[in-house]
């Protein structure tokens, strides 16, 4: 039968009729779709053999290596293509036939590879198999293949690969394909294609745990890539619940900080809760409550400890931070009671927060108090009022408003220096009465 098959594409590929490349692939394609015409009334298993006889005529040595690259060609194309005549088992039988095949002729026969792997990755997603159409597209390497790709094709390619991981729930897998896409971008000039990247970039972030970065993309998209209210409305959502469950610290307040001055967020469901982030308020459990349930079903997993949710973790380290700008130092019990946690889990949420960098304070194990860093920057913060207020004392002159505020500003210096120092004193001559008070406060 592969004998026959060659002996009738030699002698249609040596008609005078085929004198450019766009004839000769009008050929190739006739060719394919006449032998599935006569094996129509035969049935799919049929119209099988029939299309195996042309794959094993074209690898083999009977017929000339560009005239079997065009047939190839012509059959990978035809069996992707929704409306072929043939059912999707026969299509995909085919399409796995072919690439055994070509292996063996791999430098030969890689750009026809590359279009069977393509064509079989869109059959098996449209019947919902995206692990293994991902898979498939993942192991094209265009570098190797001896036709010339445009930058939009590859990286369209890889850029649905990473969807159809993300869609099997796979954002590990995702996350290696990004490197191959992000080397691309540059050349990329379709705006689309570069908004399609960035959603699934966040998307890979997001999945992944990452929420400083996933916010920060959807924040981007909301602003750049996309014209439609209601796409800017869903992104800057994905948005607000990412900053509000990435962990507490200055980064976060960077990028919930942009989120809070978006007009567009404003009317959001979760966007009360952003603001008393961004306005460093304690976090209340009803509001807590409120937007658990906005959160998609990932944003919902349980830490090591099985009990406390991603957002719980979020929302007591900034609660953590809120209270070291208003406490000088507090004992963890009555901290833990605060967040709703024993005073040995504030102790570590507070120990870590410390060890990363995202807070400053000393930890006293003895006695189970925090001291907050923070809270005694008093002299740094009179040093810059009155830096300011020397300032505006300087020509030109100033508004009468001007004026009055650094003289507010002057009298407010005078009062914490005052108190401090009083504090100082009291700690320095009565260390015991002291140590009684601050106790007693916290």
């Amino acid at each position: 039968m592969s004998a026959q098959v060659a002996d009738a594409l030699s002698t249609l590929f040596r008609s005078d009729a085929l004198d450019s490349v766009d004839s000769a692939e009008k050929a190739a394609r006739g060719f394919v779709l006449d032998a599935l015409a006569a094996q129509a009334e035969h049935g799919a298993a049929a119209q099988r053999e029939a299309l195996a006889s042309i794959i094993d005529a074209c690898v083999g040595e009977q017929v000339a290596q560009t005239i079997a690259a065009a047939v190839l060609g012509a059959l990978a194309t035809l069996m992707g293509a929704a409306d072929t005549a043939v059912d999707g088992g026969a299509r995909q039988a085919t399409l796995r036939y072919l690439l055994e095949k070509t292996q063996e002729r791999s430098s030969a026969f890689e750009g026809v590879a590359i279009d069977a792997r393509r064509a079989l990755a869109g059959t098996l997603a449209a019947e919902g198999k995206r692990e293994e159409a991902a898979v498939l597209l993942q192991g094209i390497r265009f570098e190797q293949s001896q036709r010339t790709y445009s930058a939009l094709e590859m990286f369209g390619v890889h850029v649905t690969a990473m969807e159809l991981f993300l869609e099997a729930g796979l954002p590990e897998q995702a996350a290696q394909l990004q490197s191959r896409a992000a080397a691309l971008l540059s050349q990329v000039t379709d705006a689309g294609e570069v908004g399609r990247y960035r959603f699934v970039q966040a998307r890979t972030h997001d999945l992944s745990l990452r929420y400083i970065e996933a916010a920060a993309i959807y924040h981007t998209i909301a602003q750049s890539h996309t014209r439609d209210p209601a796409r800017q409305t869903e992104t800057l959502e994905r948005a607000i619940r990412c900053a509000v469950l990435a962990s507490a610290g200055p980064q976060k307040m960077r990028v919930m900080t942009g989120l809070y001055h978006e007009k567009l967020a404003a009317p959001l469901p979760g966007y009360r809760l952003l603001e008393n982030m961004v306005l460093k308020r304690v976090v209340k459990p009803a509001e807590l409550r409120l937007f658990s349930e906005q959160l998609e079903s990932h944003q919902r997993s349980l830490l090591a400890d099985g009990s406390t949710t991603l957002l719980d973790h979020a929302v007591r380290e900034h609660n953590i931070f809120v209270l070291s700008s208003l406490y000088t130092n507090i004992r963890f019990d009555n901290l833990g009671r605060m967040l709703g946690v024993g005073a040995d889990a504030a102790e570590l949420l507070c120990a870590r927060m410390i060890e990363e960098g995202r807070m400053k304070g000393r930890i006293d194990q003895v006695d189970g108090v925090i001291t907050f860093e923070g809270a005694h920057e008093v002299k740094e913060v009179s040093a810059a009022i009155s830096r300011k207020s020397q300032a505006a004392a300087q020509p030109p002159p100033m508004h009468f408003r001007e004026v009055t505020a650094a003289r507010w500003d002057g009298r407010i210096v005078r009062l914490c220096t005052a108190v401090e120092d009083a504090v100082d004193l009291l700690i320095e001559r009565q260390p015991v009465y002291t140590n009684m008070m601050l106790k007693g406060t916290s």
